[in-house]
C-alpha cells in the first residue's frame, strides 16, 4: 500500500493558495477505555454530511458549523448527504459507509456494546474556521454528550 502524503498532493493541487494551517493536536491527553463495552453507552458521530431528509442540508460550500441529531432508529432509507467534496456513490448505495448506525445497532443487539445512543450526530467536514468549532459547535456537543450519559464517541470520518 501506498502511504499519500495528503499535506503535500494538497499544496501540489493548489499552489497559487497559502499554505493552509494544519491542526496538530499535541495536548490531548490518550484516555485509555475503562468501561467494559458491553456496558457502555455510544453514541456514534459522523462527518459525512449525512441528515434526516427532512431536516436542512448542510452548507456544501464550507464552514457550515451546525450538525445534526439522527435518532437510533432512523431508517437508513430516510437519510441522504448533502457533501460536494468527496465521493459519495458507495455510500448512496449503503450509508453505513459513512454513518455505520445499522451495523452499531447489530453490535447492540448481540451485546458487543451495551447501548447505542438514542440520538447520534453528523456534521459537514470542511470546516476551516478552527476557532468556532472549537469554541462554538465542539463544546454544545459536548454538553449534550454529557448530558446523555455517554461513555465513548465512535468518531468516523467522510
Amino acid at each position: 500500500m501506498e502511504i499519500i502524503k495528503y499535506i503535500d498532493v494538497t499544496r501540489a493541487a493548489f499552489p497559487d493558495q497559502p499554505p493552509y494551517q494544519w491542526t496538530e493536536n499535541d495536548s490531548t491527553p490518550w484516555t485509555p477505555i475503562t468501561k467494559d463495552l458491553a456496558k457502555s453507552k455510544i453514541v456514534l458521530i459522523s462527518s459525512s454530511g449525512a441528515h434526516l431528509k427532512d431536516q436542512a442540508a448542510f452548507n456544501p460550500i464550507k464552514n457550515d458549523l451546525t450538525f445534526r441529531e439522527i435518532p437510533k432508529d432512523v431508517d437508513a432509507g430516510d437519510l441522504k448527504i448533502s457533501h460536494d467534496f468527496y465521493d459519495h456513490t458507495d455510500a448512496e448505495k449503503d450509508i453505513n459507509c459513512v454513518f455505520p448506525i445499522e451495523r452499531m445497532r447489530e453490535l447492540e443487539q448481540e451485546g458487543f456494546i451495551g447501548e447505542l445512543s438514542e440520538i447520534n450526530f453528523t456534521f459537514m467536514g470542511r470546516i476551516f474556521r478552527k476557532t468556532q468549532f472549537l469554541d462554538g459547535m465542539i463544546p454544545e456537543v459536548i454538553a449534550k454528550l454529557k448530558q446523555m450519559n455517554i461513555d465513548l464517541a465512535f468518531l468516523v470520518p467522510a
